[in-house]
């Protein structure tokens, strides 16, 4: 759909992209999830080695 400053959306066509994006919203994204997970391991594994330099322990 080619959307311009000048169209405008109709109430049922205004509610229904609405609805959808809530229902999107809620929608589980594993891959996102994982990537959640790889992240927060990297960062810890990054602290604990910061640390044990820190502590002349590395």
């Amino acid at each position: 759909m080619n959307t311009t400053n000048t169209t405008r959306l109709t109430d049922s066509l205004e509610r229904e992209l609405l609805a959808k994006a809530m229902e999107d919203q809620f929608r589980p994204h594993p891959f996102r999830a994982v990537g959640k997970v790889m992240r927060s391991l990297v960062a810890f594994t990054s602290a604990v080695r910061a640390n044990a330099r820190h502590n002349g322990m590395y």
